[in-house]
C-alpha cells in the first residue's frame, strides 16, 4: 500500500485489515490481511490472487476479452 495512504488512514506496517468491495449493491469481503508499505501510486492497493478473488464481482469484466475486472476493483480498508 502507498505509504502516504497508510499515514492518512492511521495504518502502520503489519497492521491487520479487512478489505471490502461493493458492486451493484453486493458487498464482498476479504479479511485479515497485513498492511505493507510499498512504492505504489497513491490511492492504489496491491493484493495477491487468488486470495482476494472474492472481491472481484463475476459480472464486472472487460467488454472485449471478457476477463474479470481484477485491476479496477474499488475497495475500502478497515483496520481490525
Amino acid at each position: 500500500m502507498n505509504r502516504e495512504d497508510m499515514k492518512l488512514r492511521s495504518l502502520e506496517a503489519h497492521d491487520v485489515v479487512n478489505l471490502k468491495s461493493e458492486y451493484n449493491g453486493v458487498i464482498r469481503e476479504a479479511n485479515n490481511f497485513k498492511v505493507v508499505g510499498y512504492d505504489i501510486p497513491k490511492n492504489c492497493c496491491a493484493t495477491y490472487f487468488p486470495e482476494t478473488n472474492v472481491l472481484v464481482p463475476l459480472d464486472s469484466f472487460a467488454h472485449t476479452a471478457k476477463t474479470p475486472a481484477s485491476k479496477s476493483v474499488k475497495i475500502t480498508i478497515e483496520k481490525v
